[in-house]
């Protein structure tokens, strides 16, 4: 393996390890939140580590045979996940706090 391509692998098993942590952080919050913006960076970090997973596995068995391909199927799934991560900052859901404070804690910090 030459030099180049030893660090073509570690620098995307890094961006396919840091999405995939995020992608994973954004489903809990997703869980305990139900906020559809989690959804959304859920869905579009996988699409990062897809992205990130599937160039380098295609792009070795055809032996980078057809780089243009390889470009835009990564571009593209690239694209989808930043629109859904933008889209995550765009989407507006009335009635929800950053910060959820149970009820007991609360009424125990103003009776201070």
């Amino acid at each position: 393996m030459e030099l180049i391509e030893g660090l073509y692998l570690v620098t995307t098993t890094v961006l396919a390890g840091a999405s995939a942590t995020l992608a994973a952080f954004a489903v809990a919050a997703y869980r305990s939140s139900g906020r559809t913006a989690m959804a959304f960076l859920a869905v579009g970090f996988g699409l990062v580590v897809a992205a990130a997973v599937v160039t380098p596995v295609a792009g070795f068995r055809t032996s980078f045979a057809n780089a243009e391909a390889l470009l835009l199927i990564n571009t593209g799934l690239l694209a989808a996940s930043m629109a859904l991560v933008a889209g995550s900052l765009a989407v507006y859901e009335p009635g929800t706090r950053e910060f959820v404070i149970p009820e007991s804690e609360l009424s125990r910090l103003r009776d201070r």
